[in-house]
């Protein structure tokens, strides 16, 4: 048999074994050196966790007065408010159509009876024959839905049919549907357009 086969038959299980040897060895040394990502002591885990929840708050009578949903609420351990991401509210009326209320996140009590919204908060009354309509944007809300009171520090704007004003800080009585703006208060009117 000719050398060179000879060598070529023998060395390439040899070079094969080696090169096993080889992969295994980096390998085994490679996982004990693996460094794992250091977690993050300040984020928070959820201890309880609703999707597309839904609070009902209800009158003396057995009606619905308020109703709360949530796209998803978190309650985290040790904290007494649950976090609600894209809360919707809904305040009932008697007579004239609902009060809406949205923002992008909030925070709820236990209850149901107190919520923090924050984010593009927006509450919203549209028109019907025993009201007008009336649009309120601020960037942070605290409501009350069994009182029907909100307020906030922050900037508001107050959009009717009629007029838009602004100012900082605000008191809103949502069954009389009044709103008392307590700073730097302006207001502008809106002519009525006349038909053609």
């Amino acid at each position: 048999m000719d050398k060179k086969l000879l060598f070529m038959l023998v060395s390439i299980p040899v070079i094969s074994v080696y090169l096993a040897w080889s992969v295994l060895d980096q390998n085994k040394t490679s996982n004990t050196q693996t460094i794992f990502p250091t977690q993050d002591k300040n984020q928070k885990s959820a201890d309880t966790f609703f999707n597309q929840a839904t609070i009902l708050n209800f009158n003396d009578t057995g009606l619905p007065k308020s109703k709360i949903i949530g796209k998803q609420i978190f309650h985290y351990p040790n904290e007494e408010d649950s976090e609600i991401i894209s809360p919707q509210i809904t305040l009932f009326r008697e007579s004239g159509s609902p009060v809406h209320i949205t923002a992008d996140q909030g925070w709820i009590n236990h209850d149901g009876t107190r919520v923090i919204l924050k984010g593009h908060t927006i509450i919203r009354r549209e028109q019907s024959q025993t009201n007008q309509f009336s649009q309120l944007e601020t960037p942070e809300l605290t409501v009350w839905p069994n009182k029907e009171y909100a307020e906030t520090t922050e900037a508001v704007k107050i959009t009717t049919n009629s007029t838009i004003a602004t100012g900082i800080g605000m008191e809103a009585y949502l069954d009389q549907a009044h709103y008392y703006l307590l700073n730097n208060v302006k207001a502008r009117h809106i002519p009525i357009k006349k038909p053609k």
